[in-house]
């Protein structure tokens, strides 16, 4: 051993100091990345989005604030304003915008005792303007009705006292009435009235007009004060408590808690800016970090530029290997895939076994039944024979041919004959059906499996997918609903087989994607080219994530076992070869939509049909 070999390490000491040298590096650069994204969420703290709907509910609970004042101080006479339904409208609204203020995605609730105490000032305040509100309404019925009356009471009055008075004073009196009128009026229908003494003069000029007249003129007048004083007197009410409502200060009090919320604003704001600084500074040591280790990498790439020269042979044996192993993949692909086609097969035959199975028994059961009742319909005719070659008999005893005729009426009584054959009808006509039923579902099945026809044949595609919905009806009845929207379509070159088996894979993912009862939406239409289907579906729908690779082989969101991952792939694979295309939207928790763009012609009908798929499919938009 040379003293060089002595002093190195053991080899065994070496792995273990690298792998803890690795170890520290490892947790050196998750701690950089952690304070990293620390100190990014901290510097994002403040949602300006969140403060913007913040500041909208305190406006729009002004605004209701305001609306609830107009509504409430709209003291009318007239039954026109329905000042009740206006202000139930107003506090409802008031009352959401109260909730989303308060305890919504944006509301203030929580915040800092300093809001927090602001918003419940204000809250009680409008508690309390509440049960004002509701109060005033109560209460304001029977005023305002006192009030309608007594100005309408104003006029009539004056009317009698006009019609009492001699025409010396009548012609005195006509002008100052016209005015106590116009001023009782004035008093009832303006919100704040300022006419008050006005009326009160007329009042007295007008008893200074009657002074001296008649006691029925004075009678009058004494009535007419006494209506335009209880005008004043309800309306002075009514006044009182708008301004008992006006006077809770809500507007202070919001103002108040918007002023706390934004001072708590500026605070998280103060925070984040500090964050912010932070972060500049540790992502500036974070780059220089980063420089000195990209020389390193440069040195060390160039190390490896000098090791790969060594490399090439290698390079090339594994590359042959790989070559290789990659015709073994493609050949057990393709086995995959035809399983995925046996597979699609035996769900789709045992389908069409449960869909004969139900018409078959029920015409096995109803043939059973008939001939049941023929053996009854015998022995009613054997019996009703047997009494006819009596009574043409010569020898026969009467009373022979009385019990012979009383035993088939017996039995004629106890089969119902006529009952029985209209039932006899019934069954027959319900197992044709079902007869019929089976021989358009094997005709169906037939044509489905048809392998025999070219790529040029015509097909109709309205055709193909009724066939494919019959063949997979098992899976739909009684819990998918399909509906079809069929335009008037041409036919196309195609393989029939092919397609069907397309048609067949978008419905059968169509039904597994929803859980429980839902739709299937079919719309065929022509187009440009030739012509466009979508298939929609009601059902869980797909992230951004699993939409963009569905089409990929072997990728499958199913439980292990469930599915092979080909079903979409040998679809997006048939429609390339037919020189279509194939497009998906979709949205998380409502559903897919596939959409398909057939030509009318092949463009090469030549082309080899293969079952293979693309590796990746190309983006498509998700579902608005």
């Amino acid at each position: 051993m040379t003293s060089d070999e002595a002093r190195k390490p053991p080899r065994r000491g070496r792995s273990i100091l690298r792998r803890l040298l690795t170890l520290l590096s490892v947790l050196l650069a998750v701690a950089a990345i952690g304070l990293l994204v620390f100190l990014a969420r901290k510097a994002q703290t403040v949602d300006n989005e969140l403060h913007l709907q913040r500041l909208y509910n305190l406006r729009v609970v002004d605004a209701l604030d305001v609306g609830l004042n107009r509504a409430v101080t709209q003291v009318g006479v007239s039954t026109m304003v329905n000042v009740a339904d206006t202000r139930a409208v107003t506090t409802a609204q008031l009352g959401d915008a109260l909730d989303a203020l308060e305890n919504g995605a944006a509301g203030l609730r929580g915040l800092n005792p300093a809001v927090d105490s602001a918003l419940d000032a204000f809250l009680d305040t409008v508690e309390s303007k509440f049960e004002l509100a509701f109060d005033f309404e109560a209460r304001n019925i029977r005023t305002n009705q006192l009030l309608i009356a007594g100005m309408d009471a104003v006029p009539v009055a004056a009317d009698a006292l006009l019609a009492s008075a001699d025409e010396a004073t009548a012609e005195t009196l006509t002008p100052l009435l016209a005015q106590i009128r116009t001023e009782v009026t004035t008093y009832g229908v303006v919100q704040t009235p300022l006419n008050e003494d006005n009326i009160r003069l007329l009042l007295d000029d007008i008893a200074a007009a009657v002074e001296g007249q008649p006691e029925e003129v004075q009678t009058a007048a004494q009535r007419l004060r006494t209506a335009a004083s209880n005008v004043i007197a309800d309306k002075k009410e009514l006044v009182g408590r708008v301004s008992d409502f006006l006077s809770k200060p809500t507007a202070e009090l919001l103002q108040a808690a918007e002023q706390a919320y934004m001072d708590w604003h500026a605070s998280q704001v103060a925070v984040a800016n500090q964050y912010r600084q932070w972060l500049v500074a540790y992502a500036a040591i974070l780059l220089l970090i980063l420089a000195w280790l990209g020389i390193r990498l440069v040195r060390s790439f160039r190390e490896l530029d000098e090791a790969n020269d060594h490399l090439e042979e290698q390079v090339e044996a594994r590359t042959h290997d790989l070559s290789d192993a990659l015709k073994e993949l493609k050949a057990s692909q393709a086995q995959l895939i035809q399983s995925e086609k046996m597979a699609s097969l035996g769900q789709m035959v045992a389908g069409v076994a449960h869909e004969i199975n139900t018409p078959l028994g029920y015409a096995r059961s109803n043939a059973e039944i008939v001939r049941n009742a023929l053996g009854d319909i015998r022995s009613l005719v054997d019996a009703q024979t047997r009494a006819l070659d009596l009574m043409t008999h010569e020898e026969t005893d009467v009373e022979q041919v009385a019990d012979a005729l009383t035993t088939a009426q017996g039995i004629g009584e106890s089969l119902n004959a006529a009952e029985l054959v209209g039932e006899l009808d019934s069954l027959l006509v319900d197992t044709d059906h079902g007869l019929r039923q089976i021989a358009e579902l094997v005709g169906s099945l037939k044509d489905f499996s048809r392998v025999d026809r070219s790529r040029s044949d015509l097909f109709d595609v309205n055709d193909g997918i009724d066939a494919a919905l019959k063949i997979c009806q098992n899976q739909l009845k009684n819990r998918v609903e399909v509906v079809k929207a069929y335009g008037e379509l041409p036919q196309i070159e195609c393989s029939p087989s092919q397609l069907n088996q397309v048609f067949l894979n978008l419905i059968n993912n169509a039904a597994q994607a929803i859980d429980g009862e839902g739709r299937i939406y079919i719309h065929t239409t022509p187009s440009a080219r030739g012509v466009s289907i979508r298939v929609l579906d009601t059902g869980c729908g797909m992230s951004e994530e699993v939409r963009a690779r569905i089409f990929e082989p072997f990728f499958t969101t199913k439980p292990v076992g469930k599915g092979t991952g080909l079903g979409l792939s040998i679809v997006y694979r048939i429609i390339e070869d037919h020189g279509g295309s194939i497009d998906v939207r979709s949205t998380p928790g409502k559903g897919s939509e596939f959409m398909i763009e057939l030509p009318l012609k092949q463009s090469d009908p030549t082309h080899p049909q293969n079952a293979g798929a693309p590796a990746a499919a190309p983006a498509t938009p998700a579902l608005a």
